[in-house]
């Protein structure tokens, strides 16, 4: 009984212990990038790339193939004995084995090699892509995990401030110095704190939710996150073009075009291989085993040694005329390297926006936020002043109010513009190269 009683209790630990972890930014990005399945989408995409280009390395490869072959002939047909017509029934089995060699293929597979290392390059870039993709995501749903903590937290002590607010006014009204109707308002205020805490819990759950969906997580019950000492660095970069310089030899996006570029340009070289002559070297060998009725046959090892045949040789192939084929092959194949050219320039015009938007976002929001800090201590100190003014009956509980709910809107305000500039940076740190791990 002891014993049960020690394992109940120690069940009980671990998962009380495990529900009251709290996960980590860097945790939950390693959570996401290994669980993410985009990602594992993603690498099944390089691997499919890397099996590409093993094919096209083993095209210098010779390529070995055997067959046999079991025969009954009935009625007139030739003789295998003397080739004579006659009829009889008869029987044959044959052994081949054969081989080739590529030589010379217009250097159609040094290219195909070439653009499939090409392609397995972009498909990295792509895997990488993802994973930076899902790490941005992962910090915006932290950050929104964070900035909901916080408006908690304010409408909790927006509900203190209405309790103490209202034993004051009840001990007035009890002096006569507060009417009825006063103590109403602030226990009405009290109802919409309250309120605002269910609201604000309702949002906290959500970004909860959203975050554990993207840690591909079963449910959000028990789940939470460490709440770091979140330091705002107000330095940023010069200006976008520095950024945007940065970011063209970091951003897997940029990569992943240009090796597409560098691809399709192999593949035109590899649409003209089609005009060169085409050269391999092959060898064979053969046998036969024949079996006729009425004739006194050979035996099969005899046979074997007599039948057999081997040969080799050097196979030449000029292509003289193909319907325009090769031509035509040409063609597209220069379409598509313009259209990845396009493509390309269209990633570094689409990317120099982003970077723009992005510099002026965080700039906006750097100011939005020193805005914000000298609108919260103006919040404060009219907040003292109603309180006392308050405290001392010469405002109104109206006046109080309002003093009070500015105060709870700028420290809000503050909030939200701490964390829309903590992400606004980060992205421009994901410009510049600057990873959170």
């Amino acid at each position: 009984m002891k014993i049960k009683i020690l394992i109940i209790l120690f069940t009980f630990t671990c998962l009380t212990a495990n529900a009251q972890k709290q996960w980590t930014l860097q945790e939950c990005i390693k959570h996401a990038k290994e669980h993410s399945i985009t990602i594992k989408m993603q690498h099944i995409s390089q691997q499919n790339q890397e099996i590409r280009l093993n094919t096209a390395k083993n095209q210098r490869l010779p390529n070995l193939s055997a067959n046999t072959n079991q025969t009954f002939s009935f009625g007139r047909g030739a003789s295998p004995a003397d080739n004579s017509y006659q009829s009889l029934n008869s029987s044959s089995t044959s052994l081949s084995i054969s081989t080739s060699v590529p030589l010379f293929t217009g250097f159609q597979i040094p290219n195909n090699i070439a653009a499939a290392k090409l392609d397995l390059q972009a498909a990295v870039a792509d895997f990488e892509k993802a994973k930076e993709d899902i790490e941005l995501a992962v910090i915006s749903a932290y950050l929104q995990i964070l900035y909901n903590k916080e408006l908690l937290e304010i409408a909790k002590n927006q509900q203190t401030l209405s309790a103490q607010q209202l034993e004051r006014i009840e001990e007035m009204y009890k002096l006569g110095k507060a009417s009825e109707a006063q103590v109403y308002e602030v226990k009405s205020q009290i109802a919409n704190d309250e309120l605002a805490i269910v609201q604000a819990k309702n949002d906290l759950q959500l970004s909860m939710l959203n975050l554990t969906q993207l840690l591909e997580l079963p449910s959000p019950e028990g789940f939470d996150i460490e709440t770091p000492n979140v330091d705002v660095d107000f330095i940023l970069p010069s200006n976008p073009e520095e950024t945007y310089a940065n970011a063209l030899t970091t951003r897997s996006t940029v990569r992943a075009d240009e090796y597409r570029l560098a691809s399709s340009e192999k593949a035109v070289k590899v649409a003209k291989s089609a005009y060169f002559p085409q050269l391999s070297f092959g060898a064979g060998y053969s046998n036969n085993y024949y079996k006729i009725n009425g004739f006194n046959n050979s035996s099969f090892s005899q046979q074997l040694k007599n039948n057999e045949s081997k040969y080799i040789g050097f196979y030449l192939n000029i292509p003289i005329f193909n319907r325009f084929e090769t031509r035509n092959n040409i063609r597209t194949a220069k379409l598509n390297v313009k259209n990845q050219e396009l493509q390309l320039e269209n990633t570094k015009k689409n990317l120099y926006k982003e970077i723009q938007q992005a510099y002026y976002n965080a700039t906006g929001a750097k100011e939005k936020y020193k805005s914000s800090e000298i609108a919260l201590e103006s919040a404060k100190k009219a907040y003292e002043f109603a309180k006392e003014k308050f405290e001392n009956g010469r405002s109104t509980t109206y006046e109080f109010n309002d003093a009070r709910n500015n105060l709870m809107k700028a420290s809000a305000n503050l909030s939200q513009a701490k964390y829309d500039y903590i992400f606004r940076k980060k992205i421009l740190d994901f410009y510049n190269g600057l990873r959170e791990e």
